[in-house]
């Protein structure tokens, strides 16, 4: 889902320049670092995107940190990075197809704990395996496997993992794709999958390597329209991701529990000039903003938020429109619980308003909730006079 997202993002010329102030920060005290961070604000281009990512660099070192560990409101900084990275692939794969239709097996070494291998892949055999971040695998199967024997000799508490992914006879999909990356600098050629690539683990077994025990990994590289995938995919497919991709990443931060990180990230898309420009958009982040105001009790921010929802609303919706009632009741809840009932009754009222100029079978139970949430503020209001 974040590969699709992250594709319908359209980003501003500022992108660049918001990564790299955020780099700048995270390596403030790291005079190599910082050297390296201006040099790719003076010489980094679109076609040097996979440059950066396969060359250890300050951007794939970031970049691993925050798809590991869901960082959803910086991976958006990232976004036309990595958007330009997928073009660049699917360049390559074009460039490189008869190349590419040579190559039959490609390898990838990795260690991790033992209980997460065993959760992720060992119990998992026949189903299906998704690496968050771009995957670069070696056509070199002693790469890898020299690879897990340095890892493992500074982490002897991990297992080594030798992924031999098959990708012979695969059909190409811009979706998901690969190309492959030579380097005649140190005669080595690599191959690069696309972010979030999705392969199936076709085997789990133990093998031996010299005096090191590791896992082998047989996974089959496979394509967007594979049935069990595509039944799985369009179970968490939503229309909203594909009509408002940023505020999506809000709502995501919202449904892990991040609100501190997710209201500051839709602040953030309020700086958004091709946001700005787009009411409707606007609306969305205004919402949400509202509603983890709301939630934290703060409710003179979350009223503030949902009158811009409301005017908002009003430049492109007739004054009558159903969309309006579910801003109004909102409104009215908010000086409902800050014991403003009179402003509550009023905002309930205009709710009803509107329900009463749209009648429908459809609508009973948004009139009985308006006409509790009415009769609850009359009673408090009598009381309070």
């Amino acid at each position: 889902m974040m590969k699709e997202i992250t594709a319908r993002f359209k980003f501003e010329s500022c992108s660049k320049d918001v990564l790299i102030d955020f780099c700048r920060v995270v390596y403030m005290n790291h005079d190599e670092q910082l050297r390296a961070i201006d040099e790719f604000a003076k010489n980094y281009r679109p076609n040097k995107a996979l440059y950066c990512l396969t060359n250890q660099s300050f951007i794939s070192r970031i970049l691993n940190r925050v798809v590991r560990t869901h960082e959803i409101d910086i991976l958006y900084k990232f976004g036309f990075f990595i958007k330009q990275a997928t073009i660049q692939l699917n360049r390559l794969h074009e460039e490189n197809k008869v190349l590419i239709e040579t190559i039959s097996m490609v390898y990838r070494g990795k260690t991790m704990p033992f209980l997460e291998f065993e959760t992720l892949i060992k119990n998992s055999c026949g189903g299906f395996l998704s690496f968050p971040n771009f995957l670069i695998a070696s056509m070199n199967k002693r790469f890898a496997i020299d690879f897990i024997d340095r890892r493992l000799a500074m982490h002897r508490d991990m297992i080594g993992i030798l992924f031999e992914i098959d990708i012979a006879k695969t059909t190409f999909d811009e979706k998901s794709p690969f190309a492959l990356l030579k380097d005649p600098d140190v005669d080595k050629d690599d191959v690069c999958f696309n972010m979030s690539t999705i392969f199936r683990i076709q085997s789990v077994e133990q093998i031996t390597n010299g005096e090191m025990m590791m896992w082998s990994v047989k996974l089959k590289l496979i394509n967007n329209d594979d049935q069990q995938l595509q039944y799985i995919i369009a179970s968490t497919r939503h229309d909203e991701v594909h009509a408002n991709p940023a505020f999506h990443l809000g709502k995501l931060l919202v449904d892990m529990g991040e609100y501190k990180r997710a209201e500051q990230f839709l602040l953030s898309l309020l700086q958004d000039t091709a946001i700005l420009s787009q009411p409707r958009r606007l609306v969305r982040v205004h919402n949400g903003l509202a509603a983890i105001y709301t939630y934290n009790h703060d409710y003179v921010k979350a009223l503030n938020h949902y009158h811009e929802v409301l005017r908002l609303s009003l430049t492109y919706l007739q004054s009558d429109h159903l969309d309006l009632i579910p801003i109004y009741k909102a409104i009215g809840d908010n000086h409902y619980n800050q014991k403003e009932y009179s402003n509550a009754l009023e905002n309930y009222e205009k709710a009803i308003k509107v329900l009463e100029q749209n009648p429908s079978p459809m609508n009973v139970n948004t009139s009985s909730d308006l006409h509790n949430s009415i009769s609850m503020a009359k009673q408090l209001l009598k009381i309070h006079q």
